[in-house]
């Protein structure tokens, strides 16, 4: 499965599949015509397969059957691509190509295409969000309220995690992103240049790779950021006074940062603050 595919557009390709089919199995060549009619309506499918140039149809037609063989068997697939990575590695064909596409000017291209993209449909995700919550407003919690909720956070944490269990709290709004991909852009990734919790030898790593060994949690949904924040503070701040070691934890700090962005803090968004 492409890895830069998003969770919903994951699961309208494997819907796709077997609104076609009838069952989870590989397309023939008009099945896949059809398919890939149906995903190029979608705002989130990959360009590649927008493409309409007649000499491209071919080779699109035969990516969406071996990305449908890896929906069918992942684990196949993951260890397949294993092997020939560890090929290319060894043979230096990938540390070729790397330095030809960064020479060329290739990769920035590419980066520079990816990086206005994601921007582009964060600006729109958040006008989106901002405008559905527009009427929703929330006081701001007392003292009282917020040491209440972060002592039952902490003590459900405590509980969940035993005596060697590994924590992550942090608030953040995330438009247009479910929570399981609010954890992956906060906790997971190629783990370079920032703290991670997962990392696979600079591959990027999915909610759902891990998800047998992680539970989820928000605490907090709501459109008030001064709450969102001040109950991460409060919930980190409690963990770490009470002696919390470090290597089972990813937060370093209390309270750095805050999940409004740029945003003043009276525009109503929803906001959530998740724990791991």
């Amino acid at each position: 499965m492409p890895l830069l595919w998003s969770e919903t557009f994951r699961a309208a390709f494997k819907k796709g599949v077997r609104d076609i089919a009838g069952e989870l199995r590989n397309l023939n060549i008009s099945e896949r015509r059809q398919l890939l009619a149906d995903l190029r309506e979608r705002d989130d499918c990959p360009d590649r397969w927008k493409n309409i140039a007649p000499e491209k149809q071919r080779k699109i037609l035969k990516s969406l059957y071996k990305a449908i063989e890896r929906l069918m068997n992942p684990d196949k697939a993951k260890a397949a691509s294993a092997r020939r990575y560890k090929r290319r590695i060894e043979s230096g064909e990938a540390q070729e190509y790397r330095k030809r596409r960064r020479e060329s000017g290739e990769q920035k291209a590419d980066n520079d295409r990816i990086h206005a993209k994601e921007a582009q449909a964060r600006r729109e995700a958040n006008a989106q969000a901002i405008l559905a919550n527009k009427d929703h407003k929330e006081p701001t919690w007392d003292e009282a309220t917020l040491e209440r909720l972060a002592t039952e956070i902490v003590e459900m944490i405590v509980e969940k995690c035993g005596p060697d269990g590994f924590v992550h709290v942090c608030g953040g709004a995330w438009p247009g992103m479910t929570v399981n991909e609010a954890a992956e852009a906060e906790c997971f990734g190629k783990g370079r240049n920032r703290h991670a919790v997962f990392i696979d030898g600079g591959k990027f790593v999915r909610y759902r790779d891990v998800s047998e060994y992680v539970e989820l949690f928000t605490p907090y949904t709501g459109t008030n950021c001064l709450n969102a924040d001040g109950l991460e503070k409060r919930v980190q701040t409690k963990l770490i006074d009470m002696g919390w070691p470090a290597h089972r934890r990813m937060f370093v700090h209390a309270g750095k940062g805050s999940c409004k962005g740029t945003r003043a803090a009276e525009i109503p968004l929803l906001h959530r603050c998740v724990g791991m």
